[in-house]
């Protein structure tokens, strides 16, 4: 079990207070007085008089176990056959339990079931853009990575944040449920089991009763009696099955959330959070992070702060729901080019692909409205000009150039450069046909930087 060392301490309150990050850990504080370090001091008495077989982390809510919900703790949980522990905290972030759980909080002992329900602090205590839903939706899932961690044979259950306000449309509500709708996605019923029993802590038309929750938030007894019914049949089943070597192996993060996650550190790291240039796009722009065209990135963009946001394998629906949530929060960009839409137009109508890049467009305007957008269109994919991708791009090219007002939104197509003379798209340009090598890379480079020159100045 780590000690908590004073120097650590100290440096994680300077972190804390150098950039709000949900998955940066840090105590809720630092003085060996404070309620908060002496519940730490008490847990870690009781874990070493014995590990449970139940864990329960969280926040208040899970705190208040030992409040409201005490004697539906003493019934279901404290002896036989769980032994439950309750490591919830009050006014608990993400980025709380991540500390806790680096220092010990599940050292020393092997839970068989872990219960996690986190989150509410994060949308509820920040600004929408300083805690956007996408910073919230990345902290659980490093609390959940860390959990893997640290007990690799534990079933986890993983609770939905519980609703909070009166109605469906209160603001509180709204960032919770669109954090719920994403962290649900990182359950496989083996390892991480969902358990969601939201609805039956509301009215069937969504209202949250004060006899239910007294301040809309933390439940009364019969809320965590409903807590305890709907979840003791998942922990018995979490006892009884045997989890599979694959399951009991710690995962690493998914993809496009761990990359969401280190760009989210990279931009609450800078001090004067200002970045000239702000890349959105899929595969493409992604790209440009790749060892081999870091040269590129060095010969023509060396004096600019570059932050790249492209994500592989992306939409435009997917761009939208990350600009909408949080990829835009907490800083201010110069130039944005924007390039996205190749992977629509394997299915979609050009029409539909079009109309998915004007939602983003009237997004960033809305999250960065003093940035100038640089629109790319589609670039060029397939060997000839009428391959049907290659057509299919054309088609929402035609469209999305009109968007264009030569102020805050400038059209930018540099598409014929990637091309020969009768149209041909050549290997030596893009060697899958779709992705710019350096060579291509290059020639993008070339026409984008008189236009970051125009509008950042240098």
């Amino acid at each position: 079990m780590k000690k908590v060392g004073f120097l650590s301490l100290v440096s994680a309150l300077c972190l804390s207070a150098f950039a709000q990050n949900s998955v940066t850990p840090v105590p809720q504080s630092a003085d060996a007085n404070s309620w908060w370090q002496k519940r730490f001091a008490q847990k870690h008495e009781l874990i070493k008089a014995g590990g449970s077989k139940v864990v329960f982390i969280g926040d208040s809510i899970t705190h208040f176990w030992e409040g409201n919900g005490k004697a539906q703790w003493e019934k279901y949980f404290a002896g036989e056959p769980y032994h439950a522990l309750n490591l919830g905290y009050s006014a608990d972030r993400t980025e709380h339990v991540l500390w806790r759980l680096d220092h010990g909080e599940l050292d020393g002992y092997s839970p068989e079931v872990i219960i996690l329900m986190i989150g509410t602090n994060n949308t509820g205590h920040h600004k929408v853009d300083d805690e956007p839903p996408m910073d919230t939706v990345i902290g659980i899932k490093a609390v959940l990575d860390k959990i893997r961690q640290k007990a690799p044979k534990a079933r986890i259950i993983l609770h939905p944040i519980f609703p909070r306000g009166e109605k469906p449309d209160d603001g509180f509500r709204v960032r919770n449920e669109i954090v719920n709708k994403e962290i649900r996605k990182f359950a496989d019923d083996r390892a991480i089991i969902w358990c969601d029993f939201n609805d039956q802590l509301l009215t069937t038309d969504g209202i949250l009763t004060v006899e239910m929750m007294k301040d809309r938030l933390h439940p009364g007894p019969v809320g965590y009696e409903i807590w305890a019914k709907s979840v003791i049949p998942v922990i018995n089943r979490c006892l009884t099955e045997k989890l599979d070597p694959v399951a009991a192996t710690p995962a690493p993060a998914m993809g496009w959330l761990g990359r969401m996650g280190e760009k989210r550190r990279q931009v609450l790291a800078k001090a004067d959070r200002t970045f000239d240039v702000v890349a959105i796009g899929d595969s493409i722009t992604h790209g440009w992070d790749s060892r081999d065209k870091a040269p590129v990135i060095q010969k023509y963009f060396s004096q600019y702060s570059f932050l790249n946001l492209g994500n592989s394998g992306e939409r435009t629906q997917h761009v939208l729901w990350r600009v909408q949530n949080g990829a835009l929060a907490g800083f201010k960009a110069k130039c944005i080019p924007l390039r996205i839409g190749t992977n629509n137009c394997r299915s979609d109508k050009p029409e539909e692909v079009a109309l998915g890049i004007r939602k983003i467009l009237d997004a960033i305007r809305e999250k960065q409205p003093d940035a100038v957008i640089l629109l790319n269109p589609i670039f060029p994919r397939g060997a000839k000009p009428d391959d049907p991708l290659r057509v299919a791009n054309e088609k929402v090219n035609a469209i999305i150039k009109g968007y264009a007002d030569g102020q805050k939104i400038l059209w930018v197509d540099f598409n014929k450069d990637f091309l020969q003379e009768d149209g041909t798209l050549t290997r030596d340009i893009m060697p899958d046909l779709l992705h710019p090598c350096p060579k291509g890379s290059e020639i993008w480079a070339k026409a984008m930087l008189p236009y970051f020159q125009k509008v950042i100045g240098k």
